[in-house]
């Protein structure tokens, strides 16, 4: 059986929206793995200015904050090139 190198695990409730997002950001060729960490349910229909709207560096690669309709999401990006993906997702509009 042949692994795949960029592997995104979802948790069962993630929805399609930032599944693609979680998927595309999976493809980078320096991200090893993103994982959806804590979902917050929110109240109100404020329009996010990005769809990441916190990018921190941590040990393993990056802590990102995903804003949808009703969520926040926390999810994490194993990566050994954590600047490089930071800037990648701002050239993108992903990050603010």
């Amino acid at each position: 059986m042949r692994r795949r190198r960029h592997q995104t695990h979802h948790k069962h409730s993630s929805k399609k929206g930032y599944r693609r997002l979680l998927d595309r950001l999976a493809a980078h060729e320096a991200v090893h793995r993103v994982a959806t960490g804590r979902v917050k349910p929110r109240m109100g229909a404020g329009r996010p200015v990005a769809p990441i709207s916190k990018v921190r560096e941590i040990e393993s690669g990056l802590s990102i904050t995903i804003n949808t309709d009703g969520a926040v999401i926390d999810a994490y990006v194993v990566t050994s090139d954590p600047a490089g993906v930071a800037a990648w997702l701002r050239a993108e509009g992903l990050a603010r």
